[in-house]
């Protein structure tokens, strides 16, 4: 069984460069200074192995630390990566080389150890190995740092020490590669987990890469089966923690290079064109295991961490979706009305009064198999939809709780699931039966509104009759009341007498009105217009007018519009249209106070518009004065006598003829204006039919 990397209890732990650099000052000089010792010691002892006539070790391990010691710097890479060449020098003198050899040969360390450690330190996570990128950076730090390395070394033992500058270029090129990628690394990994989850795994594991190891390399086996460690230690790549995969690969480099040296293995006796390659051979081999092993590892964390994150991602997205308020059901039919229920909620669950859905899948059955019952409403729904073929459907219906759902249903296929069935539920009970209610108040209303409507027209007819007989008996009382005037009277009677013409006369205009009113209510065929001469009208109506308005001591002025504008209307209209508004005007002026009549004309209207001085209209009581029967409570306004129905007529009339009447009026400064806009005639004798 594989353990888990990727979890973030690996990544909150550090590597051990990390660990140093977290170090106070005087603990990171103490670890550093223990890797420079380390540096020399190895560097030593490279040399002292040298094989008999080479200018250059076998294996140069010391440049792996001299690395690691240069990494573990936080800022002054520089200055441990020259002391790293310092100890070189050291080494290298100390074991039998010029002095001039030793210094060169410190002075490519120096920059081997300062160019690879700023390729790995580069970047805002810093120098490990975590990724795919970061074994690639590893690789090109290597190979960067090994190439500076050979072609310093390679010029030095081609001036000084006498040797071949291609040669040497080659053989320091591999074992420094060689030693940096295999000792850098357990320095870049970040250890910890489960090293196996069976113990028995993890012995055998470590005693068979061993045994192939030292059997494949042992003194007494030359056959070329050093292919033979790459297995053993993948199998520790896709089983093991990171951390114990590098040391088991330090620790076989270590053995490799030790049984080769001995004579054994199959790079013992390596040779090309005589010349002995067996270095060069072991160092390649150390590269290609190390660098195959390393990426396996890597590759296997990336892909844990991934399946984590997918396996999170997944958890999050299955925590939203059972707990989302709209119902969610994801089914694969088998035998229907057997289904896997692949994924459903709490909310599904409620709405279809399915209580399996509202647990895990898991807990639903064998593989998540759940058999539907068919007279279930949502069952018969899935049936037809399955049967019918289409991809997307939608609709409403009733469970058998009596709930409102409406769903969405839609079919989706992959290479891993084929014809799987998403489905989507909405509770709209609530809206359902709102829409139930709206529906039967608005049935109501409709037939309390028919039912207005038939009160009102019945109160027309009755306005109407009552008006026409009342309309007989006060002509009459008007007529016997001109006759009393016309006779000699004492004059308190005569006195009497003009009490009841008054009143009469009152009487017989609110008929008029009721009669208009019903008229314009009854529909009544549209009268036979003609076109009307609007000055001549408005003159005959200040003339009827001038008895009240002398009364008043109002003065009634007019501004007449040089044209002479011709109105397409009945001239009865016409004239209720203006001396009910120059009426309004002159009962309501103040006394002593002045009417102004004017007209203009455009092409296609003509506009009225009397003013007055009265004491103008509230500006709450001004929107509603065309309404019937209606008068403003302004005490000033109230005691002046009228029915309320005069300007509804005016504007009824005016609507009819196809025009508009708009009124303002300031309560305050006072005075009020109306205005009449009409549609003109394009002719007189167009507009009577000549």
């Amino acid at each position: 069984m594989m353990c888990r990397l990727g979890g973030s209890d690996v990544r909150t732990r550090k590597n051990a460069v990390s660990l140093v650099r977290g170090l106070r000052v005087r603990a990171r000089f103490s670890v550093i200074a223990g890797l420079l010792v380390l540096t020399y010691l190895l560097g030593m002892a490279a040399v002292v192995l040298t094989p008999p006539g080479s200018p250059t070790a076998a294996w140069w391990p010391a440049a792996g630390a001299g690395v690691v010691a240069a990494l573990c710097a936080q800022k002054r890479r520089w200055g441990v990566a020259l002391l790293v060449g310092l100890v070189t020098v050291g080494s290298n003198y100390v074991a039998g080389r010029s002095l001039l050899v030793s210094i060169g040969f410190g002075i490519a360390n120096f920059g081997e150890a300062w160019l690879i450690s700023a390729i790995l330190s580069r970047g805002t996570r810093g120098a490990g190995l975590r990724r795919m990128s970061d074994v690639a950076r590893l690789l090109v730090a290597t190979l960067a740092g090994s190439i500076l390395m050979g072609l310093i070394a390679g010029a030095i033992v081609g001036t000084l020490g006498g040797g071949r500058f291609l040669e040497t270029l080659i053989a320091v090129m591999a074992s420094h590669a060689a030693a940096v990628i295999v000792m850098v690394p357990p320095a870049l990994v970040v250890y910890g987990g489960d090293a196996s989850r069976n113990r028995l795994e993890f012995v055998a594991q470590i005693i068979v890469t061993f045994a192939v190891v030292g059997f494949v390399f042992s003194p007494t086996n030359t056959l070329p089966l050093a292919f033979l460690s790459l297995p053993v230690l993948s199998w520790a790549a896709f089983n093991f923690s990171y951390g114990f995969v590098i040391i088991e690969l330090l620790l076989t480099a270590v053995l490799t290079v030790e049984l080769t040296a001995a004579g054994g293995g199959p790079f013992a006796s390596s040779e090309v064109a005589g010349v002995s390659i067996s270095n060069q051979m072991l160092q390649l081999f150390l590269i290609a295991q190390a660098a195959t092993i390393i990426f396996l590892g890597v590759g296997r964390l990336e892909r844990e961490r991934l399946a984590e994150q997918v396996q999170s991602r997944g958890q999050l997205l299955r925590g939203g979706l059972v707990g989302a308020q709209v119902g969610l059901l994801l089914l694969q039919p088998i035998r229907f009305p057997e289904v896997r229920v692949l994924l459903g909620n709490n909310a599904a669950s409620e709405m279809l009064e399915w209580p399996a859905l509202a647990g895990e899948v898991e807990d639903l059955g064998p593989g998540g198999v759940v058999r539907l019952s068919r007279r279930d409403p949502a069952v018969q729904i899935f049936d037809s939809y399955r049967q019918s073929g289409v991809s997307e459907q939608h609709g409403e219906l009733t469970t058998r709780a009596g709930r409102r759902v409406q769903y969405f249903l839609s079919t989706r296929s992959s290479e891993f699931d084929q014809g799987v069935i998403t489905a989507q539920f909405v509770d709209v009970t609530e809206r359902y039966e709102a829409q139930l209610a709206n529906q039967k108040a608005l049935e109501h209303e409709q037939n309390l509104v028919d039912q207005l409507r038939d009160l009102d027209r019945q109160k027309d007819d009755f306005v109407s009759s009552v008006s026409h007989e009342l309309r007989t008996p006060i002509t009459s009382i008007l007529g016997f009341a001109e006759v009393m005037e016309d006779a000699a009277l004492e004059p308190e009677l005569r006195e009497y007498v003009a009490v009841i013409q008054r009143n009469a006369r009152r009487l017989a205009d609110l008929v008029e009105d009721l009669l208009e009113l019903g008229s314009m209510r009854a529909n009544s065929p549209a009268k036979t217009s003609k076109a009307v001469d609007l000055h001549r009208l408005i003159r005959e109506c200040v003339q009827e007018q001038s008895t009240m308005a002398k009364s008043r001591g109002v003065v009634v002025s007019t501004s007449f519009d040089r044209q002479s504008p011709f109105v397409q209307s009945v001239s009865h209209d016409l004239t209720r249209i203006v001396s009910n508004i120059l009426s309004n005007a002159i009962k309501f002026s103040l006394p002593e106070g002045a009417v102004d009549i004017a007209t203009s004309c455009t092409d296609d209207e003509v506009q009225l518009v009397i003013s007055d001085i009265g004491p103008g209209i509230p500006a709450e009581d001004v929107e509603r004065v065309f309404e019937r029967f209606y008068r403003s409570p302004a005490e000033v306004l109230r005691a002046i006598p009228g029915t309320g129905l005069g300007l509804p007529i005016v504007k009824s009339l005016v609507e009819r003829h196809g025009g508009r009447i708009t009124l303002t009026s300031d309560h305050v400064a006072g005075g009020t204006t109306v205005t009449v806009t009409m549609p003109r005639a394009e002719s007189v004798s167009e507009a009577i039919g000549l």
